[in-house]
């Protein structure tokens, strides 16, 4: 599997972004817990997109069915992990549930914005 260094990229860009908007707010006018909840979903959605990109990478090779299996699965298991996490999260740990939650939700759809991204990248090279 070889790596798309210019997504990559791409992604570093936009999770640090993200997090450099953040910090200022953040840091003056949240408590600990809220900082500590908001770094711990911006972990878990970026391992999120992890997995996701190494699912495409995985099955994009392959057949068309194959690479449905192979992206639609790991979609199914990604979301039961992140449902995992969350609770483990909540119960174990008593992350800050807002500011986890609203993390996860913004995290999720960076992931997906970028996920569809670069599919649609990797399907226009592939034709």
């Amino acid at each position: 599997m070889k790596a798309d260094w210019v997504f990559l990229r791409l992604v570093a860009y936009c999770v640090g972004g993200s997090a450099a908007l953040a910090y200022y707010p953040l840091s003056a006018f949240a408590a600990p817990d809220v900082i500590e909840s908001a770094v711990a979903g911006g972990v878990a959605g970026f391992l999120n997109l992890t997995l996701g990109y190494v699912a495409i990478e995985l099955g994009f090779r392959k057949s068309n069915t194959t690479f449905l299996k192979i992206v639609l699965g790991g979609m199914t298991v990604r979301l039961l992990l992140m449902w995992a996490a969350l609770a483990i999260m909540l119960k174990f740990y008593q992350y800050h549930d807002t500011s986890l939650m609203f993390t996860l939700l913004y995290m999720y759809l960076l992931t997906l914005v970028l996920e569809i991204y670069y599919l649609q990248k990797r399907v226009i090279v592939k034709s």
